[in-house]
């Protein structure tokens, strides 16, 4: 079993990250569910930067961020009722199960001690059970260590099931990603159309959810073509004018390639998306 040790810096940055909402129009939402994803889940396996990123601090200084991740999601999401979240929650730790037959066994994984017999789990989580005294320990500790195969996902889903409250941002939205399909007729018409919807959930007082980091949310305008049924110098062109419109910061074209039927038998594609779409994911019910 690795061990992963994580500075307290790491392990806030990582847990506590920058949300972003996606609002696709029909088309869009057609061409990525072509491969049975959504168009957040299209993104997941690159959430994370690679490379450093650089913020401008509201003094205009330049902060250097590595390991940058995000989270994106639709705009429509919501946090799972508590019964239901007990059942992901409960999920993801069964999925790690030895094979139903296997003899009881004990695991000691850094200050965890797991207790496995059957398909049951029983771990001491100080950091879950007691609020106080863990918070006292990381502001004493330079390290903060995980070390079991399902925390990841355990603490992902518990942190982003937190409903967003008045009082902090942790869970508020910060930019929106209109998506719109090169197919379209006339894009920009779309992007204008998702740009009002968008204005209209937040400040319209009609929903309770999503909450939005400030009153004019930051937009990234993503024109989705499809290479395989698309015309690709008129996607080209119309991202020409996007870019006059909205800024080269402000806009990308995405292609993909939704090609069907024309795999060998012998021929492995690499799959990115599947270490990702756990069915115990809250963003997968």
């Amino acid at each position: 079993m690795a061990q992963c040790v994580q500075s307290v810096q790491e392990f806030i940055q990582d847990s506590f990250v920058p949300m972003v909402a996606v609002l696709c129009s029909e088309d869009a939402e057609r061409v990525t569910r072509k491969n049975s994803l959504s168009f957040p889940e299209l993104l997941r396996p690159f959430c994370r930067l690679t490379s450093e990123g650089h913020l401008r601090d509201p003094n205009n200084q330049v902060v250097v961020v590595k390991g940058l991740r995000i989270s994106v999601t639709g705009i429509n999401t919501r946090p799972p009722q508590t019964p239901e979240m007990h059942r992901l929650l409960s999920q993801t730790v069964s999925v790690c199960q030895p094979p139903e037959g296997s003899p009881a066994n004990v695991i000691t994984a850094g200050d965890y001690d797991l207790n496995i017999s059957d398909r049951t789990v029983k771990a001491s989580l100080p950091w879950y059970s007691d609020w106080k005294e863990t918070l006292t320990q990381l502001s004493s500790s330079k390290y903060y260590t995980a070390t079991t195969p399902w925390f990841e996902t355990y603490r992902e889903n518990f942190l982003q099931s937190m409903p967003a409250s008045e009082h902090e941002f942790l869970n508020h939205y910060l930019a929106c990603m209109l998506v719109v399909s090169s197919r379209e007729a006339v894009p920009t018409e779309q992007f204008l159309k998702l740009s009002q919807e968008q204005h209209r959930i937040q400040h319209s007082g009609e929903y309770t959810h999503p909450k939005w980091f400030i009153p004019n949310t930051l937009k990234y305008y993503v024109l989705l073509h499809d290479i395989s049924e698309g015309d690709e110098e008129r996607a080209d062109s119309v991202y020409e004018d996007m870019k006059q419109r909205y800024g080269t910061q402000g806009c990308y074209l995405l292609k993909i390639n939704s090609r069907s039927g024309s795999t060998g038998a012998d021929e492995q594609m690499p799959d990115p998306w599947s270490q990702y779409l756990h069915k115990s994911s809250i963003h997968n019910p």
